[in-house]
């Protein structure tokens, strides 16, 4: 059950919300107003878009939903963390100009096709252009196994679970045949990579053991370089070098006037300078740069990476030496598999041919309790045709054959004689606009009616957007009357236009639309408001004449609400 909505900033509501009680609420205004931004907001709260043009700068619509103790829907509300109080859930659906959306359900950030699965499965909406029922084959097949029976409950779910098994085994008996055709050229395929694998006398890691060699020996060979180098500078040129420096500044001092300390500070230097020159060759000897195994480590990665580039395609994309030994034992592995896949095709083409015989039993049984449910249903539907003045109107739900699916090899096709002598059509295209609105309510009736006495409860809330298009006068009234009797065990919300589908609501709803000046820019707003007792008389005499203060509608919208609450009382 829906209990209340609120609008935020969208088409011309800014801010509005609506408190929704059990049985029928009618929504009705102006052309205009806004009346159609309600069913929106609650399509947001669906998971359904919102038109750019209809949104603010932040569009945001906010709803609780009441749950039955026992629904399905409260798993799936305790899986997500949701908070639930009181038997009901608040959701939350944020949209801005741009097409950014966030959703919330029992204050839990969750992805909006999240929505479709809590709220969606609450609530039923159907509007002139959503009467997916009588439109889609599948659809019209979903809506007769709504109906089914327990056994028939049993059948389906029976259906779909052998389909599923079969179409398992179908993939598998694909792959395995594909594989097994593939196989002799894998193999020598596969043959000739390990041969080439085995000739390179590679292992695991040796290529990242290389990488690691080399950029020591290359460090080494730069080591050496710079201690060559220095050791040149120091000692190795006779001709300008630090010792040959040194011994000359002694000779040419030991010519002039003796000076001590000048020559001490010399002899210093030339020792210091044999000193290094000794622990640079300590070092410059102990240093493995061995420039014939950089040579060779260099050769022997580059042959390892033609290897791995060759091969690496070929085994599922290698980028290394390991993942190539590793790709060639999996394929290994998968070839041998493949030993025994004749067997396990064998097999699997055994179990195809059993589920196949048990598919075409519990096909069969599924079609006659479906041609049943179907002779039911109809008979329901022409029922609550005749009270929404047609009845002379003749319904058909044929089933058909058609090709296998997870559902069975049924299709449904609704097909309506409108009078006696004309021809059955699919209602869908043989229906008048009129006539098709309620076909559509006498579906959902039907539906209702069926599902409460099989599964023991109907849909908790249907929502109706100007359904009653195209009639008037008494199919219009007809159609109140039985909406009023479908809200007696479901929650019905309807868009209307007409005040004799409007009397028989048990809670009015106006809105509003107004204009008002900001800034010296004129801007339409709406607002909704409840109606009772000369409100809504008021309201309907508008609807009726288009003046609520002629006094000719007002007595009548009184008696129209008058004979409305007295029908449904009694």
């Amino acid at each position: 059950m829906l209990r209340s909505l609120s609008i935020r900033r969208i088409g011309v509501i800014d801010d509005a919300s609506i408190e929704f009680g059990p049985g029928f609420t009618a929504l009705t205004g102006e052309t205009g107003a806004g009346k159609t931004m309600v069913i929106t907001g609650l399509g947001l709260l669906m998971g359904r878009r919102l038109d750019s043009r209809r949104a603010g700068v932040s569009s945001t619509v906010s709803g609780r939903v009441g749950l039955e103790p026992g629904t399905p829907v409260l798993n799936r509300l305790d899986e997500l963390g949701a908070e639930v109080e009181d038997d009901e859930v608040l959701v939350v659906r944020r949209v801005t100009k741009e097409g950014r959306s966030r959703a919330h359900v029992g204050g839990v950030p969750v992805p909006v096709g999240t929505l479709g699965e809590v709220v969606g499965g609450e609530i039923t909406i159907h509007g002139q252009s959503d009467q997916l029922r009588l439109r889609d084959s599948a659809a019209q097949l979903e809506a007769l196994d709504s109906v089914l029976g327990k056994e028939g409950r049993r059948l389906l779910a029976r259906h779909r679970s052998l389909y599923g098994e079969f179409m398992s085994l179908e993939r598998e008996a694909r792959e395995l045949s594909a594989a097994l055709s593939d196989r002799e050229r894998r193999e020598k395929e596969l043959n000739d990579i390990l041969q080439a694998i085995e000739e390179a006398n590679t292992f695991e890691g040796e290529d990242d053991a290389l990488r690691e060699e080399i950029e020591r020996l290359s460090d080494a060979a730069d080591s050496l370089a710079a201690l060559e180098g220095a050791l040149m500078h120091l000692a190795g040129d006779e001709t300008s070098s630090v010792l040959t420096h040194a011994d000359a500044a002694v000779a040419s001092l030991g010519s002039a006037p003796a000076n001590s300390k000048v020559l001490d500070r010399l002899a210093s230097l030339r020792d210091d300078a044999s000193d290094i020159a000794r622990e640079i060759s300590l070092v410059r000897d102990g240093l493995d740069a061995s420039p014939g195994r950089l040579e060779k480590a260099q050769e022997r990665l580059h042959e390892l990476t033609a290897l791995v580039r060759d091969l690496g395609p070929r085994l599922g994309g290698a980028e290394s030496v390991g993942a190539l030994l590793q790709h060639s034992r999996d394929a290994l592995d998968a070839l041998h598999e493949l030993e025994d896949g004749a067997k396990r095709l064998e097999e699997c083409e055994e179990s195809k041919a059993e589920l196949e015989c048990a598919l075409v039993r519990v096909a069969e049984s599924l079609s006659e309790e479906r041609r049943s449910a179907a002779d039911r249903l109809a008979s329901e539907i022409e029922g609550e045709l005749a009270g929404l003045e047609m009845p002379g109107a003749a319904l058909r739900i044929e089933v058909e054959s058609a090709p296998r699916t997870a559902s069975g090899t049924d299709q449904v096709t609704l097909t309506m004689q409108p009078h006696p002598g004309a021809d059955f059509m699919p209602v869908a295209t043989g229906a008048s606009g009129g006539e098709l609105s309620r076909v559509m309510l006498a579906l959902e009736v039907a539906i209702a009616s069926l599902a409460e006495a099989s599964l023991g409860g109907a849909p908790p809330v249907f929502v109706f957007d100007e359904i009653d298009a195209g009639i008037g006068g008494r199919a219009a009234r007809a159609v109140g009357e039985r909406l009023a009797r479908l809200a007696e065990t479901a929650q019905v919300i309807v868009v209307t236009h007409l005040p004799q589908v409007a009397s028989w609501a048990s809670c009015h709803v106006r809105i509003v639309k107004e204009t008002h000046t900001e800034g010296g820019e004129e801007r339409t707003i709406s607002r909704i408001e409840p109606l009772e007792g000369a409100a809504r008389v008021r309201e309907l005499a508008r609807m009726l004449a288009g003046d609520a203060d002629s006094d000719a509608a007002l007595e009548h919208a009184a008696e129209l609400l008058a004979s409305s609450t007295g029908a449904h009382d009694a």
